[in-house]
C-alpha cells in the first residue's frame, strides 16, 4: 500500500513543464563545461609541448658541449629519427621519437608513426644551410628578423590549429616560415609552439 501511495505522489510530483526546465538547465550547463573542459585539454597539451621543448633543449646543449655543435637539419623538418642522435651512444634523453600531440591524426611520419616535434638548423658548420636563418627573416613578427644571426636551431609543435607553419606544406597561410602560436588570441588560434636555441 506504501508503495502505490509513493507511485501517485511521484507521478503528480512533476509536470511536463517542469521536467523541460530540469533539461534545460542541464544543457545550458553542458554549454558552459564542455568548452571549459576542451580549452583546459588544449592548454595541458601546450604545456606539455613546453615541457618536452624544455627536455629536448637540455639535450641539445648536453648534446654541443661533448660534440661541438648540435644535431644536423637532415631531410625534411618532420623527418622521424630526428632525435636519434641523442639517444646513442651517449643517451642524452632517453627516446627518439617525441610524438607532438597537436599533429593532425591524418598527418604520419614515412614509417607511419605520429608525427614528431619538427627541427630546424643551421646545419653543420661544414654544410651549412640557410633555411633556419630564411624562415627567421620572413616571419611575420618582426622582432624575430634580429635574430637570425643568433639562434642555432628551432623545435616547432604545429601548435593547436594541427598546421605546420614552418612546413611549405602548410594548409594555411602564411606557411614555410616562423608564425608563432599566442593564446591571447584564442586557444585553437594559428601558429606552431616554438622554442629556439641556445
Amino acid at each position: 500500500m506504501n508503495s502505490d501511495l509513493f507511485l501517485k505522489r511521484f507521478h503528480s510530483a512533476f509536470t511536463l513543464i517542469e521536467l523541460l526546465i530540469v533539461v534545460a538547465i542541464i544543457g545550458i550547463l553542458a554549454a558552459i563545461a564542455v568548452p571549459n573542459f576542451l580549452n583546459a585539454r588544449v592548454r595541458a597539451n601546450v604545456a606539455r609541448v613546453q615541457g618536452d621543448f624544455e627536455a629536448l633543449f637540455t639535450a641539445l646543449e648536453m648534446y654541443r658541449l661533448d660534440q661541438g655543435r648540435y644535431i644536423s637539419r637532415m631531410h625534411n623538418i618532420s623527418w622521424p629519427g630526428r632525435f636519434y642522435p641523442l639517444t646513442t651512444p651517449i643517451a642524452y634523453i632517453g627516446k627518439g621519437r617525441w610524438p607532438d600531440p597537436f599533429a593532425s591524426p591524418a598527418a604520419k611520419a614515412p614509417d607511419g608513426d605520429p608525427l614528431n616535434y619538427a627541427y630546424e638548423s643551421n646545419c653543420w658548420v661544414e654544410t651549412p644551410c640557410a633555411e633556419l636563418n630564411n624562415k627567421l627573416l620572413l616571419s611575420p613578427h618582426p622582432f624575430l628578423h634580429d635574430k637570425a644571426s643568433s639562434y642555432q636551431y628551432a623545435l616547432i609543435s604545429a601548435g593547436p590549429d594541427q598546421d605546420l607553419q614552418a612546413d611549405a606544406g602548410a594548409k594555411t597561410q602564411p606557411q614555410d616560415v616562423f608564425f608563432l602560436y599566442e593564446a591571447s588570441n584564442g586557444t585553437v588560434s594559428n601558429g606552431d609552439i616554438l622554442r629556439f636555441g641556445p
